[in-house]
């Protein structure tokens, strides 16, 4: 047995003072002069006896009284809850006994039958007492008593997201968790469970003590951090698993709103409302008031280029909780064939070099756009980053990173019949002025349609067929490997694809996607009407999606495509429903279909004007669609270079001409070795931020790479409002505390009324009202 405070138990001592006061407030005996003195005599002897037995009684209430009181504030407790039950019997057993004992003496020694009854009733009273929690000993049930040091099954919740990196008072937030977590581990009573959870999920029971501390210094930033109301979830499933009593969960966090993301899996309330037994803490580490200026998410142009083209990169720069002035810096590498390398065993880089420099004067809580824009990019991967220049509270989000290919002017070829002119979509690929400055997106080639069937693709990214006439299912089955072998194709049809049976062929249906069947004919009524600029075709729509003045540019005639294949989509509808564009995947590559032509003049001759698209004075909603599908196409067997942290990073890896082994390099890990499969290079590990780079060998050394950022929300240090976690938790649900002394006092008062304290002060006050009921008894005046 342990005593909180053993000292306290000097207060026996006064036991002693109902000793002196019954030896002072003695009554003396009187003398009565009595004829028969026989009876006198044995009436003074049966006097003697009941007040002695009085004087007792009341002797040991006080004494017992005084004892107790002070054996209470001692606060003694045990090291376990059943040991607990056994006490508390075998004391109420002791005191029964004791006190039937007294009643049974009273009766004999003819005491007045009310104090010898009423003693009966006290001895009746704890036996049954006793008998109970030796029973709930018996049957194995939770202690009522129990003790503030019996072992508890405890989950250490603690996150440990990027945002944790905040540096306050010289130390990062993680770090003040992990030392409070560390505190705590020692604080716990001997013989619990500990189980240690971060932001990377699961979790489980350490073996001890010192594996759980060891857990805990182990413990490093996750780039792709779970919420923690998933966390929360986990620790109470885990801590149900243990047979223990007490089951207590300690969260260590920033309190910032973004950690406490709500999941539409996971309501919090209910769950712990479900699971009363299951104490919960938070500890919150994060800073009151965060001052921290940030990068908001980079936004490039493209994340391929042709050659000559502009790089545009877009961010913008945040102030929570300070203002000032910012410097901003532009940074590429300077591209070496021959590194990345490992020398002496750390890997060597590019250098990077300045490329721009931009200063922002803010406002405390306001942001600034800023804008940069590169030109000369030499053909190859190019990575870069752009910095907050300057030191604040948090790091991580002073940067971010960017990789872009440049590649050599995409090459499309550009078919049409002879009566049908391809001058409208060669400007609008590549402006006269920009092929003769060599910044040309494009490189278009164009021939007649008669020499389609002879003509090599391999040589181009991308096909146009302009308004085409019937084709042999010979040219449209080569234009379908052509796809499959990661080409694009745009169809637009026109008054040349009637009479449609060609088009109505296997080999075609296997490339349009869908049944070419009949021409529909409309008053003018008729236009473009997008229900979404979702698909990539159509992103440059997206900034002024409000704003395209569709019913400018009416529709009279366009073909109905019918029976849409499984791999075939309706992209972009008319406004009477049926398909304007429609997308087929095939294979790594892809067909748009455009069922109404782009490629007719204001006033044709030999047949009536199909639409108004490309025809008016301001045809820049034809001029985005055009390019925009064109570039979809030349980028089909291409993926992202920019990723969030945890997305999957797929890079196309032709065998003709990339290697099938590359040594990866990570921003924080030693190189790895990653083969090609399939006609691609995957990358899964992707939690950390910064630059990744392949390094391989064909015919010479060849450097790939893509880069990895945080998003946006994982440096928000906007701090939880307190309500607002009463509503996730439930109000009353949790404790929370900042520190040592405040998660002390919170344990406590979960954990106090469980020691012997409670039964001692009620056996307490049970002698104190005993003994206050028989000295009035003993001691009032008769007349």
């Amino acid at each position: 047995m342990a005593f909180i405070n053993l000292s306290l138990l000097a207060g026996g001592m006064f036991v002693a003072i109902p000793v002196v006061l019954h030896l002072i407030m003695r009554q003396r005996p009187k003398s009565f002069v009595f004829p028969a003195l026989r009876f006198i005599q044995q009436r003074r002897i049966a006097n003697q006896r009941r007040l002695q037995l009085r004087h007792w009684l009341l002797l040991a209430l006080r004494c017992g009284a005084i004892g107790l009181f002070a054996l209470a504030l001692a606060r003694p407790s045990v090291t376990s809850g059943t040991m607990s039950s056994w006490l508390a019997a075998g004391l109420l057993g002791a005191m029964g006994l004791t006190a039937a004992v007294v009643s049974g003496v009273g009766f004999a020694r003819g005491l007045s039958r009310l104090v010898a009854g009423g003693m009966a009733a006290v001895a009746a009273a704890m036996l049954i007492l006793g008998l109970y929690f030796g029973g709930r000993a018996l049957a194995g049930r939770a202690p009522i008593l129990g003790d503030q040091e019996a072992p508890v099954a405890a989950a250490l919740v603690i996150d440990t997201s990027p945002r944790m990196q905040y540096r306050s008072e010289n130390r990062t937030r993680l770090a003040a968790a992990q030392e409070m977590a560390q505190w705590l581990i020692r604080q716990l009573p001997a013989d619990s469970e500990l189980a240690v959870l971060d932001s990377r999920g699961g979790g489980a029971f350490a073996v001890d003590r010192a594996a759980a501390e060891k857990s805990i210094e182990r413990l490093r930033p996750v780039g792709t951090p779970r919420p923690l109301a998933e966390l929360l979830e986990s620790a109470v499933q885990l801590v149900k698993q243990k047979p223990l009593t007490r089951k207590e969960i300690y969260i260590f966090s920033d309190l910032t709103q973004s950690a406490w993301k709500p999941t539409a899996a996971t309501d919090l309330a209910k769950l712990l409302a479900d699971n009363e037994n299951v104490l919960l803490y938070v500890f919150d580490v994060g800073a009151k008031q965060p001052k921290n200026f940030a990068l908001s998410q980079l936004n490039l142009s493209a994340d391929v280029l042709p050659a000559g083209a502009d790089l545009t990169l877009e961010t913008s720069v945040a102030a929570s909780g300070i203002g000032g002035e910012r410097g901003v810096e532009l940074q590429i590498e300077v591209p070496d064939p021959t590194l990345p390398v490992i020398r002496d065993g750390q890997p060597v880089f590019p250098k990077s070099e300045r490329r721009g420099m931009q200063s922002v004067q803010l406002a405390m809580g306001s942001q600034q756009q800023v804008q940069f824009t590169v030109s000369g990019l030499a053909p190859g991967v190019h990575q870069g980053l752009v910095r907050l220049i300057g030191e604040d509270g948090l790091a991580l989000d002073d940067v971010r990173y960017f990789a872009v290919e440049v590649q050599p002017a995409w090459p499309v070829l550009v078919v049409s019949p002879a009566d049908v002119s391809p001058k409208l979509l060669v400007e609008m690929l590549a402006p006269l002025e920009l092929r003769e400055a060599g910044k040309a997106d494009f490189k278009v080639q164009t021939i007649e349609q008669s020499r389609l069937a002879d003509e090599e693709l391999a040589d181009y990214r991308a096909i146009a067929l302009l308004d085409p006439k019937p084709l042999t299912p010979d040219v449209w089955k080569k234009l379908g490997e052509f796809c499959q072998a990661g080409g694009g194709l745009a169809v637009f049809l026109g008054h040349n694809a009637d009479p449609p049976a060609s088009f109505q062929d296997p080999a075609a249906l296997a490339v349009l996607g869908g049944k070419l069947t009949r021409i529909t004919r409309t008053s003018g009524d008729i236009y473009v009407a997008p229900r979404s600029y979702d698909h990539p075709a159509l992103a440059a729509f997206r900034p002024v999606a409000n704003n395209v003045p569709w019913d400018l540019f009416p529709v009279f005639y366009h073909w109905n495509l019918d029976e849409l294949l499984p791999t075939a989509r309706a992209i972009l509808p008319y406004g009477d429903g049926k398909p304007a564009v429609v997308e087929n995947r095939l294979g790594r590559g892809s067909a748009l279909l455009m069922t109404t032509p782009i490629s007719d003049l204001p006033r044709p001759v030999d047949h009536p004007l199909w639409n108004e698209l490309a025809t008016g004075e301001n045809i820049w909603p034809c001029f985005l669609l055009v390019r925009g599908s064109l570039t979809y196409l030349v980028k089909s067997s291409q993926t992202r270079l920019n990723l969030l942290a945890g997305e999957t990073a797929v890079l196309p890896n032709d065998p003709s001409e990339f290697p099938e082994r590359y040594q990866l390099f990570t921003p924080l890990e030693q190189p790895q070795d990653v083969l090609a499969r399939d006609r691609r290079v995957t990358v899964r590990f992707t939690d950390n931020p910064g630059a990744y780079r392949l390094r391989g060998q064909k015919g010479g050394p060849i450097v790939r790479g893509f880069a990895v950022n945080l998003s946006g929300d994982t440096s928000d240090l906007s701090r939880l409002p307190p309500e607002k976690l009463d509503a996730l938790l439930g109000e009353g649900r949790y404790q929370l505390a900042r520190s040592q002394d405040e998660l002390n006092r919170a344990v406590g008062s979960d954990r106090i009324g469980s020691e012997f304290y409670p039964l001692l002060i009620t056996l307490v006050a049970v002698a104190l009202g005993l003994e206050h009921v028989l000295a009035n008894r003993f001691y009032r005046k008769e007349d």
